[in-house]
């Protein structure tokens, strides 16, 4: 049977992890927290985020040299699992005194499109900025996701939303999936070049 799984190419989400009863009205006492995974990425782009009142920035990193930000907490991991080791752990382990609101994310700088093979990629959907994903409980959801890309198994095709790709379409917002539907994504794509691909099998580039 043919598998495809939804991901967020800038692996930005953000969900409310503690108590719902909180709501938007009160946004302003809600305490945040940033959660990176990080592997040798340029962080200069925290320092917007840094020091601010009710907003904790915390790193984990599986890089060879552990980062050091002023006003982040960065912590060491073994480098297996990829992002979602990293925030899985983050969950499990803070379980009883997580964040009202938690923004998880990749540790590149976060901007508008994606390249393949490029580290660098901000990732973002067009109409959508880092900072959205930090405004708690937004028109009183419990989360905020936005998919930007789709991977079917076992022949690693992928599908891309169109968002980000091109700027300004009309269509585009900050909705989970296009409001257009189908019509909102590329069709199905391989290339042999992807860097997930260079073990030989994509399933096992996410096992590791």
């Amino acid at each position: 049977m043919m598998k495809s799984s939804l991901s967020m190419r800038h692996l930005s989400v953000a969900l409310s992890l503690g108590s719902l009863v909180k709501c938007a009205a009160h946004a302003n006492s809600l305490k945040s927290e940033i959660v990176l995974a990080h592997h040798g990425e340029d962080l200069s782009w925290l320092s917007q985020y840094t020091g601010k009142d009710n907003l904790k920035v915390s790193i984990y990193s599986k890089g060879e040299e552990l980062p050091v930000v002023d006003g982040a907490s960065t912590m060491p991991l073994p480098n297996v699992g990829r992002e979602s080791h990293t925030f899985l752990h983050h969950i499990v382990q803070n379980y009883d005194e997580l964040a009202d609101w938690t923004l998880f994310s990749q540790a590149s700088a976060p901007s508008w499109g994606y390249l393949i093979g490029n580290s660098n990629n901000g990732h973002l959907n067009d109409k959508v900025s880092f900072d959205d994903y930090l405004q708690p409980f937004p028109n009183g959801r419990d989360s905020m996701f936005v998919m930007t890309a789709a991977s079917r198994f076992p022949e690693a095709a992928q599908a891309t939303r169109l968002g980000i790709m091109k700027k300004g379409l009309p269509e585009e917002s900050s909705h989970i999936c296009p409001k257009v539907g189908a019509d909102g994504w590329t069709d199905w794509w391989f290339s042999p070049d992807h860097p997930h691909l260079r073990s030989g099998n994509m399933l096992e580039f996410y096992h590791k």
